[in-house]
C-alpha cells in the first residue's frame, strides 16, 4: 500500500513537471524559486532546474528515509506515506506561484 502511494506520488509529480515545463511561461528561460515576505522574487533558477527541483528533492528525501529508518519499518512507512501526500501538493503550489508571478510581471 505504501509503495503504491509512493509510486503514484512520483508519477503525479512527473506529470506536474511535464505539464509545467510545457505550459508555465514557456518563453521564460528563468523561473522564480523564492519570494520575500512582501511578494517580490528573491532569486530565479534556470527553467529546467526550477521545475525539477521539487521532484529531485523528494527523491533525495525518500532515499534519506530509507537509509535512516532501515531498522524501524513502521516509522519508514509512515514517513513515506506523508511524503507521498505532501510532495505533489508542494510542487503544484510552487508551479501555481510561479505561474501567478510570471503572469503579474507581464
Amino acid at each position: 500500500m505504501i509503495y503504491a502511494a509512493l509510486i503514484l506520488s512520483i508519477a503525479g509529480m512527473a506529470a506536474i513537471a511535464i505539464w509545467a515545463y510545457r505550459n508555465v511561461a514557456p518563453e521564460r528561460a528563468h523561473l522564480p524559486m523564492q519570494w520575500s515576505t512582501n511578494g517580490t522574487v528573491n532569486w530565479r533558477a534556470p527553467r529546467l532546474v526550477a521545475i525539477a527541483a521539487t521532484p529531485l528533492l523528494m527523491l533525495a528525501l525518500i532515499g534519506l528515509v530509507f537509509v535512516l529508518s532501515r531498522d524501524d519499518h513502521a516509522e519508514r512507512d509512515m514517513a513515506l506515506l506523508w511524503i507521498s501526500f505532501i510532495a505533489p501538493a508542494l510542487q503544484a503550489m510552487h508551479m501555481a506561484l510561479v505561474a501567478r508571478t510570471v503572469e503579474n510581471e507581464e
